[in-house]
């Protein structure tokens, strides 16, 4: 373990030129900068009006808040916080997070990207996994290989996603939005949106606008219209099928699958000053909490798989239903074709069916359920309406 601290007067940048391990900045009011490292080897020198930094192993600076950052290379994670400068990153082989900090430069993640305040642009050239952006003043322009959610952007947007983006946007008049996603893109609008869109999904059934005034769903690949007086220009193309809506529902259910977006458990060094007691405390509740939310969904989780079950086991009811109608049908003689039912000569009485037994009553999550697979086009709405009474024995 090593330490050092340097005085600065003036404009400072501060240029991290190798680190190991993970490296964590965090801006403080202090004219000075400190570095920790749980290495042997620390290299912190002073070059004019840059201040250069190396170590092995983990680095931990704490710096003045308005000092340009540049980072030539990270080994492990990054985690910037509290930086009013600006930020330039060239390499980070692991994941990247960024709480408030100025215009945000990035060249290469190996993994996962999360911003969350951003007093300036954001160029991303290079995202490995998944990017998570919230609140960005100025402009986004970002390359991500796999899944994007966005939200609260004030510029202009220009993204290409491997997987799917999720936008939640007030446009400004006068900006331009364009997105490609690999897979599915839903874009949230406010209700009273001045918007023109572009929209390109995968089939004459792949796109689905939910807005007021606007006529839901057209067959088509493409589809452009104009909403209120159509301020900004918005592009969406998609691998699979495009969503505009303003509802909020859809935007939550996306946005659960965005741990990025999401603080976690607070790390010891994250803000200097407060005990390593209160850092414990601290994260110990944030751990309690995950923990708490994990039981949660885990219970949710069992929670479909009964209503799941018993859909199942409704479908195979239904399913006998039709074949012991069609045995009774053969067994009475009854044959129906092109030209109307005829009967033959009566066969043998079926032996008596066995009392029905009397199902518990249709929940909510059920009919759910079974909403969403009619949705989804998985089934038809005759076999949901047989769903629904083989559920209820009738």
């Amino acid at each position: 373990m090593r330490q050092q601290t340097l005085p600065i007067t003036g404009p400072v940048t501060v240029s991290v030129d190798n680190v190991g391990g993970d490296l964590q900045i965090v801006g403080w009011e202090r004219a000075e900068i400190t570095a920790k490292t749980d290495d042997n080897q620390l290299d912190l020198q002073a070059e004019a009006e840059t201040i250069r930094v190396r170590s092995h192993g983990d680095l931990i600076l704490y710096v003045a808040r308005d000092v340009i950052v540049h980072i030539s290379r990270v080994g492990g994670d990054a985690d910037l916080r509290a930086i009013a400068g600006s930020v330039e990153i060239a390499a980070v082989g692991g994941d990247l997070q960024m709480r408030n900090v100025g215009g945000v430069h990035v060249h290469s993640v190996g993994g996962d990207m999360s911003l969350r305040g951003c007093a300036g642009d954001l160029l991303a050239e290079s995202i490995g996994g998944d990017a998570s952006v919230h609140e960005v003043k100025g402009e986004v322009r970002i390359n991500v290989g796999s899944d994007l959610y966005l939200r609260g952007a004030e510029g202009n947007v220009t993204a290409k996603v491997g997987s799917d983006a999720a936008l939640y946007l007030h446009p400004k008049p006068g900006t331009e939005v364009n997105v490609k996603a690999g897979s599915d893109a839903l874009l949230r609008l406010p209700a009273k949106a001045d918007v023109e869109l572009s929209l390109q999904g995968c089939d004459d059934e792949s796109i689905r606008v939910d807005l007021p005034g606007v006529v839901p769903a057209e067959i088509g690949l493409f589809r452009s219209l104009v909403v209120g007086n159509g301020g900004a220009k918005i592009s969406l193309v998609a691998g699979s099928e495009v969503i505009v809506t303003s509802r909020d529902e859809e935007w939550e259910n996306m946005a659960e699958f965005d741990p990025l977006g999401r603080d976690g458990p607070f790390s010891a060094g994250e803000f200097p000053g407060l005990s390593s007691e209160l850092h414990e405390s601290i994260s110990r509740r944030v751990e309690q909490a995950t923990r708490r939310a994990l039981e949660s969904s885990m219970r949710a989780q069992e929670q479909s798989d009964r209503v799941q079950r018993r859909v199942d086991a409704a479908m195979r009811r239904a399913e006998e239903k039709m074949h012991s109608s069609e045995q009774r049908s053969m067994h009475m003689g009854i044959k129906v074709g092109r030209f109307g039912a005829g009967i033959d000569s009566p066969r043998p009485p079926a032996p008596p069916m066995p009392p029905r037994v009397v199902s518990d009553p249709v929940s909510d999550e059920e009919r759910l359920v079974i909403l969403k697979m009619l949705q989804d086009k998985k089934i038809s709405l005759q076999d949901a309406e047989k769903l629904l009474s083989a559920l209820e024995g009738k």
